[in-house]
């Protein structure tokens, strides 16, 4: 497959997502998934939020968004940014992911799911 079918099939997904979403609230519908951890422990889960966080995006409510979940939201931008630059960059400049990274990114998503469970003031901002 091209690389233009490939961004093609892409964008098309991410359209017919972004439709939807911006068309249903996520809250109020019984065809969009729950989270299963959140389902069977009760607490948030990294990803509790995220479906809401982007419908509240799609509608430009920026910090609603940050309230569903805040580490989706600050790394949508950076997210769509790579994606972009690896359709468009040029392959001998490939990103190297050093396992300092993965294990970085891997804590700080740890971090966020343990401390938006703490039922303390301000760390109860981060529940969606």
């Amino acid at each position: 497959m091209t690389k233009v079918a490939q961004v093609s099939i892409a964008i098309a997904v991410i359209a017919v997502g972004a439709v939807l979403l911006f068309c249903v609230e996520p809250a109020r519908v019984w065809f969009l998934p729950k989270c299963m951890f959140h389902e069977l422990t009760g607490m948030y889960c990294p990803g509790c939020g995220m479906t809401r966080a982007t419908h509240h995006l799609l509608h430009g409510h920026i910090l609603t968004a940050l309230h569903c979940n805040a580490i989706f939201t600050l790394a949508l931008p950076c997210v769509v940014a790579y994606g972009i630059w690896r359709w468009t960059g040029q392959p001998e400049r490939a990103l190297s992911w050093r396992p300092v990274y993965v294990w970085l990114l891997l804590g700080v998503v740890a971090v966020f799911g343990i401390v938006r469970n703490i039922p303390i003031h301000p760390f109860t901002l981060l529940a969606p």
